[in-house]
């Protein structure tokens, strides 16, 4: 037998079982549990599937054409559309192992897998009829065939890169809403289209990865096995901004290396949409015009809604000659004659750097000097800018007896005025500007003065901010601050709050402070040992503030060698054992790699030392996150080793459970050993199972999560 004819033997052997593996897959697909060497192949679908592509376009053009390629058309022919074949049952093969990870919803991608199923089935019948001479029947497959691989790369490319991803280039242009500016709302028409092209792919019906949809703002709201995409009542930890922040290098950052990634401007829009609370309905308009995610929105719809100005634009060398490090000069979007004018560092200040703007005064339409020191004489320097629209005076100290002099600004639409003693004369003065779209005065005055000014100005928006009704306000709890949380002699830790006058009451045995409990902050606090620091604040006139609480960890004594009974999860496995030892803190987010997670086994670990240890305590480092099925260990146990003797058992607790959802906790469990000649240590924390009945979860299994074991 010919070599040819021998390979071409084991090929057509091969499409028999790769046809029996596939219909044995298929039939069981959903009972299927893949050990992690197939796991890899499955994820090489993407790397094969275009050698089958190519193969079978070659086939089927030396099968309409056999003289196209001046060769031997038949041998040549069966060389191309076995190997075609053989490579199509491979990828398909991949791809119904690929089908199993979690994140595939697989009623969303059925369509991909069958045209590619009936791809392998049909081409295969096309091969059979064509070795059989039977040419007219063969011709109908080939056309199926090809046909086939188009619609399967559609469904692929959809399912991979988002629906219609082929001709959403042709839609785009009616798919996508144009809103003026004043119309436009703040996620619909600005956040939405950012997720749309750069997270939504990987987050939708159909390719759920990470348990998280952000096609629909319930789902957002609802989140995924981290927690809320935009978390409402914790917004600084929405994994939307937690995950967006981490460098790229790192395995959790998203979207992830290798996609399309976040513009500056993109993740400064996200960044300050969600710390200015998230509003999902919300009119840019609505919007502080000296907020952040305010300036960013407004720019880019500058590009097409933007004004046009009359007046020339300034030159680059003399806008950089401006600039400094105490007063940045920019454009008020990209090829805008109009400049932003905007001045940083309260004690470097000099009213007198105001004159350097005389070079721009016809180019300045917006001024911002807030927490500047101003004086109302100063004023009088800002009349000669006629292209003014928006003036940011907040918190510099004047009391607005030369506002007068700005009432000729006939463009000036803002005025922010709030935190600054005015006086009766500036509320007379401001009566008369009448050009005004907003105005920010949250000052000292009654409700009176701001009644009156609008009556006077009726198609002036006012904001007059806070008046004193009797009704008491809570205190905002109180900051600590400190350098590390775990420490192996000593750490000092300070508490602050913005309103200088409140005192602050702290605890140091993690009860809750109030007037009968508590020590009284008034200077740095050292701490040598583990202590959960409780805080505080309070003040006359005000109901007293939330707490705020900080765990530190004193680590004095590292084991010489450990060893995990049980591996933990895959995707919460940080670096192995010696994440617990490496004195570097998790935060309340499980997925930067600091945590390691357990919910089918117990955590349990071994701890041995070359020399007999004096030892008081061990103390476990764990995260509570009830909505992401994170519970209090249900139990923690603890044995010693000392020479010549058996484990024994020193310490058994068991956590009080929550009985209801609570915002994400840091908590720490200490065992007391109090003993000397110590070899070994082992302790054993297990997951709660069934989680309780008050949860969504009801039934299932819950995680135990730890990220340091302290030893002293």
């Amino acid at each position: 037998m010919p070599k040819s004819q021998k390979i071409f033997t084991i090929l057509e052997n091969s499409l028999i079982v790769l046809h029996g593996l596939i219909l044995i897959l298929v039939i069981g697909q959903d009972n299927i549990q893949l050990p992690a060497f197939l796991e890899v192949v499955g994820r090489m679908h993407p790397l094969l599937l275009h050698f089958p592509i190519v193969m079978l376009f070659l086939a089927a053009l030396l099968f309409w054409f056999p003289d196209s390629l001046g060769v031997n058309s038949k041998v040549a022919m069966k060389w191309l559309l076995l190997s075609a074949l053989f490579f199509t049952g491979v990828t398909v093969l991949a791809g119904l192992f690929l089908s199993v990870e979690d994140g595939y919803v697989k009623e969303d991608f059925e369509n991909h897998q069958w045209t590619g199923l009936l791809v392998f089935w049909l081409g295969t019948l096309w091969y059979w009829f064509w070795v059989k001479d039977k040419l007219s029947i063969a011709k109908g497959f080939s056309v199926v065939v090809l046909a086939l691989v188009l619609a399967t790369g559609h469904f692929g490319a959809s399912l991979t890169h988002g629906e219609d991803f082929l001709f959403e280039p042709l839609q785009s242009e009616i798919d996508v809403p144009q809103v003026s500016f004043e119309e436009a709302l703040a996620y619909d028409h600005v956040i939405k289209p950012i997720l749309q092209q750069k997270c939504i792919s990987c987050h939708k019906a159909g390719k759920v990865k990470g348990e998280l949809r952000m096609d629909e703002v319930e789902y957002i709201l609802k989140g995924g096995e981290m927690g809320p995409a935009v978390d409402l009542e914790d917004l600084e930890n929405s994994q939307i901004l937690v995950h967006i922040l981490i460098p790229l290098e790192e395995e959790f950052h998203m979207p992830p290396k290798g996609k399309p990634q976040l513009t500056e401007t993109e993740l400064a829009l996200i960044q300050s949409w969600i710390l200015d609370s998230a509003h999902f309905d919300k009119k840019l308009t609505s919007y502080n015009p000296e907020s952040e995610f305010f300036a960013l929105a407004k720019e880019k719809f500058t590009s097409q809604d933007s004004k046009s100005y009359s007046f020339e634009a300034a030159s680059a060398k003399t806008i950089a000659g401006l600039n400094n490090d105490y007063r940045k000069v920019v454009a008020t979007y990209p090829d805008s004659p109009g400049l932003r004018v905007t001045f940083f560092g309260k004690n470097q200040f000099d009213p007198n750097t105001i004159d350097d703007l005389k070079k721009v005064k016809e180019q300045v339409v917006e001024l911002s000097f807030q927490n500047m020191p101003l004086k109302d004489e100063d004023i009088k320097k800002l009349s000669d800018y006629p292209n003014l629209e928006i003036l940011n005076l907040n918190f510099t100290g004047i009391e607005g007896s030369n506002l007068g002099d700005l009432e000729n600004l006939k463009n000036l639409k803002h005025l922010s005025l709030s935190g600054n003693p005015l006086s009766e004369a500036a509320f007379e003065s401001l009566k008369d500007f009448k050009q005004l779209e907003n105005l920010y005065v949250w000052t000292n005055k009654n409700a009176d003065a701001i009644a009156a000014l609008k009556t006077n100005l009726p198609n002036t928006k006012i904001e007059g901010g806070f008046q004193d009704n009797g009704t008491l306000y809570q205190l905002n709890a109180p900051q600590i601050e400190f350098k590390k949380s775990i420490f192996t002699d000593k750490v000092d830790v300070t508490l602050k709050h913005p309103i200088g006058s409140v005192k602050i009451f702290y605890t140091l045995d993690n009860t809750l402070p109030d007037s009968s409990n508590h020590q009284l902050y008034s200077g740095p606090i050292s701490l040598d040992k583990n202590t959960t620091l409780r805080a505080r604040a309070f003040a006359e006139g005000w109901l007293g503030s939330t707490e705020k609480q900080a765990v530190f960890f004193r680590s004095k004594i590292q084991p010489d060698s450990y060893k995990l009974a049980f591996e933990p999860s895959k995707s919460y496995k940080g670096s192995g054992a010696l994440t617990l030892f490496d004195l570097e803190k998790g935060d309340e987010d499980f997925g930067t790699g600091k945590w390691l997670g357990f919910q089918d086994t117990p955590f349990e670990i071994q701890m041995d030392f070359k020399s007999p240890q004096n030892i008081q305590n061990i103390a476990f480092s764990t995260l509570a996150a009830e909505g992401s099925h994170i519970f209090p260990p249900s139990k923690v146990e603890v044995w010693i080793k000392t020479q010549n003797a058996d484990w024994k058992l020193v310490d058994t607790q068991k956590p009080e459970q929550p009985t209801g959802n609570r915002d994400r906790l840091l908590q720490m469990y200490e065992s007391k050993i109090n003993q000397n000649g110590i070899l070994a240590i082992k302790a054993k924390l297990t997951p709660v199972n069934p989680l309780p009945k008050w949860h969504p979860g009801t039934g299932g299994k819950g995680w135990v999560f730890v990220d340091e074991i302290l030893i002293n």
